[in-house]
């Protein structure tokens, strides 16, 4: 009859069976992998997401309450500076907080009052003369200006890294 028929009925059936459901279960198991595997990766990148977005909408609270801080200091910083720079006789009257340590109540070993020399220095040959300087009370009041500037610079960054700390809950040594 026909060749091909004495070919099939050699063949082993049931062997070629037990491989096409082997294979047909592999490629059932590989379909069911690759769903759970994907599914579960889309669950990861969903929750990324979703944390990211929290972490961003936090950076922007932080950032505007920052920024709210900071005009709050700086408004204060600028208005007293003003009012200290408009008033020059009551610099220090202006400035909140000073910095001065009263040394009346501290025993000290060094005296206030220096002692003076005997006698002075001769003068050398070659004397270089003195630039002129400026007047005391114009020193002292630029002293003092300089001073009020640099307490109220100090007192202000203080509020601030406070009111930063208390914002962030962060520890204030």
């Amino acid at each position: 009859m026909f060749p091909i028929m004495s070919v099939l009925s050699a063949l082993p059936w049931r062997l070629l069976a037990i491989g096409a459901l082997a294979a047909f279960l592999f490629a059932g198991g590989c379909q069911f992998g690759e769903t759970r595997v994907t599914a579960k990766w889309d669950a990861e990148k969903l929750t990324g997401a979703k944390a990211a977005a929290k972490q961003v909408d936090h950076v922007a609270a932080v950032n505007a309450q920052e920024s709210t801080i900071n005009q709050e200091i700086s408004y204060e910083f600028q208005k007293t500076q003003a009012a200290i720079s408009a008033n020059g006789r009551d610099l220090l009257a202006r400035v909140p907080v000073r910095v001065r340590v009263d040394a009346a109540g501290r025993d000290s070993a060094v005296p206030s009052i220096p002692v003076t020399p005997t006698r002075t220095v001769a003068a050398t040959a070659d004397a270089v003369p003195i630039a002129e300087q400026p007047t005391t009370n114009a020193a002292c009041e630029k002293l003092v200006a300089d001073a009020a500037q640099t307490t109220l610079t100090l007192v202000e960054f203080q509020r601030w890294y406070r009111k930063q700390a208390a914002a962030f809950d962060l520890s204030i040594d």
